[in-house]
């Protein structure tokens, strides 16, 4: 996939969004909900088995919405914030062993000049990959440790899955998908109202 297609997808499948997982649960509402990776909603995983429910947790459920040997994307992305600049595919030793294409640089003050300061930039980058269960684990404890950020997003299912430390947001087709897996997955879901 070139740059050119994936902006394409990107602006036609996600218009109202741009590819920062922050920003899906008020741009997507109406597709979005989150899973919590641990019982009782609890943030860190803290022993051998609570990692081992994580990730049983998350590859459970990210493998029955992409299937096992799906086509995906990981996208991830490096932040340049005035004199300090993070070169989130360059430092981390997870990302090693993808390929990274990288996207051209979004202006995070005139997206949003409340949030963000003058000069501050972020620059995505995505690269291709198979969805096999467990073997992004590596990448998902980082994720789990907010070390990292990155996201997944299947073209054929249009669904994206952004995982996070505490849990996973999805963004599904539609309402609909949505609420089948939000009822399968209830026990899974936050306890607040907002679903946060």
């Amino acid at each position: 996939m070139t740059k050119e297609n994936f902006n394409n997808y990107w602006t036609s499948t996600y218009p109202k969004t741009i590819p920062l997982p922050h920003l899906f649960k008020y741009d997507y509402a109406e597709q979005w909900f989150r899973i919590h990776s641990l019982p009782q909603s609890k943030r860190w995983a803290e022993s051998l088995d609570e990692w081992t429910i994580l990730l049983k947790r998350q590859n459970q459920i990210i493998t029955e919405l992409f299937d096992e040997n799906a086509k995906v994307l990981l996208i991830t992305g490096e932040y340049n914030w005035g004199e300090r600049t993070n070169y989130i595919t360059d430092e981390e030793t997870v990302f090693k062993s993808y390929e990274f294409l990288r996207l051209d640089s979004i202006d995070l003050f005139k997206l949003n000049a409340d949030e963000y300061d003058q000069g501050e930039i972020y620059r995505p980058a995505f690269a291709e990959t198979t969805w096999v269960s467990h073997q992004h684990d590596t990448l998902l404890k980082e994720i789990a440790t907010d070390k990292i950020r990155a996201f997944f997003v299947s073209i054929d299912k249009k669904v994206i899955v952004a995982p996070y430390d505490g849990g996973i947001d999805f963004v599904l087709k539609d309402s609909n998908t949505k609420d089948f897996y939000k009822e399968k997955y209830r026990e899974w879901l936050s306890e607040r109202e907002d679903g946060y």
